[in-house]
């Protein structure tokens, strides 16, 4: 009569096993057998359906592989663990998730797929009317298409996203941050007409001036 109850006990105790089993290879530097302990972990949460403890368990995978400069690994854990989250309703870790998913793609070299995961943010908080969070996810994107050497002049996103956000707060009645997003479009104006940058930096330097 107790089957169903001693599986998942067994299933808990499993899952207990195998971290505790990845936690000691990780601290003995034996990064590769850390990695497969955790994948069994997150597994046996996933097959479980607690998936906040799966969640846990692929974010580990995510930053042990990023240690190890495994961008590619741990950028698709950590998609994985974000499509997770919106299984248990959990939108700001979503976010959050997405936005070290980026940080991965971006890591490894990989621009395209780096563009799309902040536009996929960008188009999240746009439906949610969180204007400010939407044109910052598309200045991330844009900033991105500058390193990658693609011009920008027609990429419109971020200005859409900033104009939104000033109508938002002229209507609250809020001028300061209604004049910012003014400011944040005249900056952005003025560098989607430059010429490509010849360093990184100066491209990053260009997305965060006031």
């Amino acid at each position: 009569m107790n089957r169903p109850e001693s599986k998942e006990r067994d299933a808990y105790l499993e899952a207990r096993s195998y971290e505790r089993e990845a936690r000691q290879k990780e601290k003995r530097g034996e990064y590769g057998a850390a990695i497969e302990q955790w994948k069994r972990y997150a597994k046996v949460k996933e097959r479980k359906g607690r998936y906040f403890f799966s969640i846990y368990g692929y974010c580990n995978l995510a930053r042990i592989c990023d240690k190890c400069q495994q961008w590619k690994e741990a950028a698709e854990f950590f998609v994985v663990a974000s499509k997770h989250t919106e299984k248990i309703g959990e939108y700001s870790l979503w976010v959050l998730l997405m936005n070290l998913a980026c940080q991965m793609f971006e890591e490894m070299g990989n621009y395209d797929a780096c563009k799309s995961c902040y536009e996929t943010l960008g188009n999240f908080f746009d439906n949610v009317n969180n204007f400010f969070g939407s044109a910052d996810a598309y200045e991330h994107a844009a900033e991105i298409m500058v390193l990658s050497g693609k011009d920008i002049s027609d990429y419109e996103a971020p200005l859409k996203a900033w104009k939104e956000n000033y109508e938002y707060w002229k209507e609250k009645g809020e001028m300061d941050d209604a004049e910012w997003s003014l400011k944040r479009i005249a900056t952005y104006r003025t560098y989607q007409n430059k010429p490509f940058f010849k360093k990184e930096s100066d491209a990053q330097e260009t997305f965060i001036k006031d």
